[in-house]
């Protein structure tokens, strides 16, 4: 069943086109809540059963002019982002705990490096980084957005995302040179 068919049978009451919906979208809703709003669980549940909430109150409103993966993202980008302000956060986190940088920089070596190890590492310093760069990173990179999508999605300019993505990269760069030494560059981008 394609977007249309699916939204079209939301629209005439069908509950298993809508719980098909959910199961669909749901790895894309808890993903952006998880690194947007909340390290916790059970926030991260809440947000995500107010993102459906929203999109099957507004599901007339769906005009087909983007992915549907898209505008529920949309909602989930902007319901995380409210959760956000009403708990005065003023970070994004990415990771459950904090992260111990001696066992990552330990880890850290050429005969010993797993992709575990890799995604700790990653982790620990998008962690670091400003929110607006992560939630950018994350849309472009993790959940593999375009950068018209993360327009539709944040509503900024194509302008501000490349230019987000740019300084977050260098940031990224700069952060795993200071964590990890300059070898720890080589071996992230290197092919496997």
């Amino acid at each position: 069943m394609n977007d249309i068919e699916l939204v079209n049978q939301i629209k005439q009451g069908n509950p298993s086109a809508y719980r098909y919906l959910v199961s669909k979208h749901q790895r894309l809703v808890f993903s952006i809540a998880y690194r947007i709003a909340s390290q916790n669980q059970t926030d991260t549940e809440d947000i995500a059963q107010d993102v459906f909430i929203k999109v099957y109150k507004n599901i007339k409103n769906y005009r087909a002019e983007s992915k549907l993966s898209t505008w529920i993202a949309s909602i989930a980008w902007k319901t995380s982002i409210d959760f956000v302000r009403k708990k005065s956060r003023a970070k994004i986190n990415f990771t459950d705990e904090p992260q111990n940088y001696e066992r990552a920089r330990h880890n850290l070596t050429r005969d010993n490096l797993n992709q575990s190890d890799m995604v700790q590492v990653v982790k620990s310093v998008l962690s670091n980084l400003p929110g607006h760069y992560q939630s950018v990173l994350s849309l472009f990179y993790l959940e593999e957005f375009s950068l018209a999508e993360i327009h539709d999605i944040s509503g900024m300019p194509i302008g501000t995302i490349k230019s987000y993505l740019s300084r977050a990269r260098g940031m990224f760069r700069n952060e795993i040179e200071k964590l990890y030494g300059k070898d720890a560059i080589e071996m992230l981008y290197e092919d496997k």
